[in-house]
């Protein structure tokens, strides 16, 4: 099927997939339409996905030039040794990467990629329909905060609630030392997955007097829980990027993140707009919310430098990225 946007012309390969919970899904597509088209040049977005791996192998055979679109970190979920040599292997035989953000880029230095050609194209989001939200709702965050009887320290998560990536528990564990701590916090945990049954019992457990299980939320109810929170915390295990930190930046959110979380060199200035902390760190998530909680000052000072921060990650940034990489692979 085809379609046009802005004259560029759209094709669509169908195909199938089959789910891994709680991985993401495979695909493999009818890649016919491409074989027929005279490309010079292709961009492929994943190491493992069946039908990036056939294109990427008629494009070695047929001399075609390669770019990879990468996200992965070194510090992702441990790979096995023959899965690092084949992703070497790849990077062989490509002409050009193109990477989110430092995290991503370090690790195609590490595969063997010249630095000359990685190309930086920062991970945005539709930063004018975030923005447009979020200059309407904010005016409105105390009328919000009452509404839903929000009086404590706000501090949220989004995500899938698997605690092999996004280490839920650690954040669980730290909101009940700040209790002890007597700061007085209501976690709000936004999404679904296997592990929420844990996460409700945990809490129990634990004697959180105010944690609120949201579900998946639509995209109003998502920008209006942004708009009440006081910070947002990705206490993640494994996070090529975290897309929510751009979407609460735009808020005026505070940020908090484990040291694996890919975006976090990126997106969280130490001090400025937030802190990172030592992934499973408890105590150490901890003390950095307490820091965020216990100084308004300091909430507001952040806040606004994530709104300024997350000016340099649009659509417009990322199509420039990514120009700059085809026009190195096709020798412009």
């Amino acid at each position: 099927m085809a379609d046009g946007n802005a004259d560029l012309p759209l094709v669509y390969l169908p195909g199938w997939q089959w789910r891994q919970p709680p991985l993401d899904d495979r695909h493999i597509n009818d890649i016919r339409p491409v074989l027929r088209a005279p490309w010079q040049t292709i961009i492929l977005g994943a190491w493992d996905e069946p039908t990036y791996l056939l294109l990427w192998t008629w494009a070695l055979a047929r001399r075609r030039r390669v770019i990879f679109w990468i996200e992965s970190t070194a510090v992702d979920m441990p790979r096995g040794r023959l899965k690092e040599a084949f992703k070497r292997l790849l990077m062989k035989h490509c002409t050009a990467c193109m990477v989110p953000g430092q995290r991503a880029a370090e690790y195609c230095r590490q595969l063997g990629a010249d630095p000359q050609h990685i190309f930086h194209a920062p991970n945005a989001t539709d930063r004018s329909y975030f923005r447009s939200q979020a200059d309407r709702l904010l005016p409105r965050r105390a009328e919000l905060r009452q509404a839903t009887g929000l009086q404590r320290l706000v501090v949220l998560f989004v995500g899938r609630l698997v605690e092999s990536y996004k280490g839920v528990e650690t954040l669980l564990t730290a909101c009940a030392a700040l209790e002890r701590r007597n700061l007085a916090t209501t976690l709000l945990i936004a999404g679904e997955g296997p592990d929420g049954e844990t996460y409700r019992r945990l809490a129990v457990e634990l004697g959180l007097e105010d944690a609120r299980f949201l579900g998946t939320l639509n995209h109003d109810e998502l920008c209006r829980t942004y708009t009440m929170a006081d910070v947002l915390v990705l206490p993640s295990l494994s996070e090529t990027w975290g897309f929510v930190l751009n979407e609460a930046m735009e808020f005026g959110c505070p940020l908090v993140v484990s040291d694996r979380v890919g975006a976090g060199p990126d997106l969280v200035r130490g001090g400025e707009n937030g802190f990172t902390f030592p992934v499973g760190n408890a105590d150490a998530l901890a003390t950095a919310i307490e820091k965020i909680g216990r100084d308004q000052n300091l909430r507001r000072r952040m806040g606004e430098a994530s709104r300024r921060i997350v000016e340099d990650f649009s659509p417009q940034h990322w199509a420039a990225g990514a120009m700059q990489a085809i026009g190195s692979a096709c020798g412009g």
